[in-house]
């Protein structure tokens, strides 16, 4: 599995790109343990911003993946397994 693409909408500050990956790999891996969610479907609560980068990433014909924090989606990883 490989990470492409990650949109964050979190300041670099709170968390990097590259922790979001971490995270990601970890869940994956089942070794994720942490304040952060993640999900393989579309939140329901997922705003235009969201489903316009899940669909870019679709379009490139890649997986996606949410990435929340209470609740809210701060971030979409496109990858390829």
């Amino acid at each position: 599995m490989t990470v492409l693409d990650v949109f964050s909408w979190l300041p670099a500050k709170e968390i990097s790109i590259e922790e979001l990956e971490q995270i990601f790999i970890k869940h994956l891996n089942g070794t994720y343990e942490g304040e952060y969610k993640v999900l393989l479907e579309i939140p329901d609560n997922a705003d235009k911003n969201i489903l316009s980068s899940s669909a870019e990433l679709i379009g490139e014909r890649k997986a996606v993946a949410y990435i929340l924090k209470d609740g809210n989606v701060i971030a979409v990883v496109g990858y390829k397994e």
